[in-house]
């Protein structure tokens, strides 16, 4: 029978599917179901998580001087599907949160980096640039990618794209994962029943996996740095 019940799961995640939207880097998952309020369970007795219908909307700001654009940031937030937000009030209220505190950091550091921007424009636009109308290239840009969305863990990435002039950009990755009903957000060590020796093995396969003129210099000294960002709840 559970082989049915298998083949009958597969069907209804065939189904699932990713469509574009007009708000831009926005995923939308949706899925059916064959059996209108049918409580699947594993083999083992265990739930079988189910896709969770939800939008990324991109949010916009603008640092202005001398009457244009000098520099651009862009955000995201997410909203669930009216359905899965009415059986999953508090992953929803916690999206909410995340969403605000993107907004509040990305405005927050752009006020930080207005002096130094308008500086740069000012000796720039003395050099005769920008004659043609052009802008700087500044930028700020937190893009989101959806890792999971199911009714058992909601997690995504945030990659963190930061211009502000130099001779290169800067990229970091901004994590977060919840559990869908309670919409705590989950660290490590609410996964794993120790952390002890994670870190090494994170820095080792961060070394296997990195071309060889991106390797760690001081393997020991990287250990360290992952086990306190493990320690502060600052890895997931």
């Amino acid at each position: 029978m559970w082989k049915k019940v298998l083949a009958a799961g597969s069907a209804v995640f065939a189904l699932g599917f990713l469509t574009p939207i007009d708000s831009g880097c926005s995923i939308v998952w949706s899925t059916a179901s064959c059996e209108e309020g049918m409580q699947l369970k594993a083999p083992d007795g265990l739930e079988y998580s189910t896709p969770l219908a939800y939008d990324s909307i991109v949010q916009r700001a603008e640092l202005k001087h001398d009457d244009r654009v000098i520099m651009t940031g862009r955000t995201y937030e997410v909203e669930l599907a009216v359905q899965s937000a009415r059986k999953f009030p508090k992953l929803q209220r916690a999206l909410e949160r995340l969403a605000t505190d993107n907004w509040a950091y990305m405005h927050k550091m752009m006020k930080y980096w207005e002096p130094d921007l308008v500086e740069q424009y000012n000796a720039r636009k003395a050099d005769g640039w920008f004659s043609d109308g052009s802008t700087p290239p500044f930028c700020y840009e937190l893009k989101f990618s959806g890792l999971r969305a199911d009714t058992t863990v909601f997690s995504c990435v945030g990659e963190e794209f930061i211009f502000l002039g130099g001779a290169h950009p800067v990229t970091y990755y901004r994590g977060h994962v919840f559990d869908t009903k309670s919409g705590q957000e989950l660290n490590l060590d609410d996964i794993f029943e120790t952390t002890e020796g994670l870190a090494e093995i994170i820095v080792h396969e961060t070394t296997v996996q990195c071309r060889e003129q991106t390797k760690m210099i001081d393997k020991k000294e990287t250990v360290k740095k992952v086990q306190k960002m493990i320690d502060d709840h600052k890895l997931q």
